[in-house]
């Protein structure tokens, strides 16, 4: 299992990601690390192309890992299942912006770390 950072403080976002086979697992955690929803991208074995998540009503990082799995999987080309959950007491809306940001910067360097359609080597 690999991860990165990315920030600092209460806002300090965790990546940690394994591969099943050609198939990506990415948690996207921090401060109250939990799953609060999941989702799903990538291509049905009959090529169909899917994004579906979950998420533990009253979590709200449904849209967090929805976005991550679509553009994981859109820089890979394999299945992509990320898990999301950042719990923070007495949160901002500062802090949910900073998160938000430290996320998708996270998801950006990982993209950038992974193999490309067509190669499933390990990341670098």
């Amino acid at each position: 299992m690999s991860q990165l950072e990315v920030g600092t403080g209460r806002t300090r976002v965790r990546l940690t990601w394994r591969r099943h086979g050609k198939d990506l697992h990415v948690h996207i955690g921090g401060r109250g690390d939990h799953i609060g929803a999941v989702a799903l991208a990538g291509r049905a074995d009959d090529g169909d192309p899917y994004a579906q998540t979950l998420r533990i009503p009253p979590h709200k990082e449904e849209q967090l890992a929805l976005a991550a799995a679509g553009k994981l999987h859109a820089a890979t080309g394999v299945r992509v299942c990320v898990t999301a959950g950042i719990h923070l007491d007495g949160i901002t809306r500062a802090e949910i912006a900073a998160i938000t940001q430290n996320a998708e910067a996270g998801i950006e360097q990982l993209v950038g770390m992974l193999p490309r359609p067509g190669n499933h080597a390990e990341p670098r």
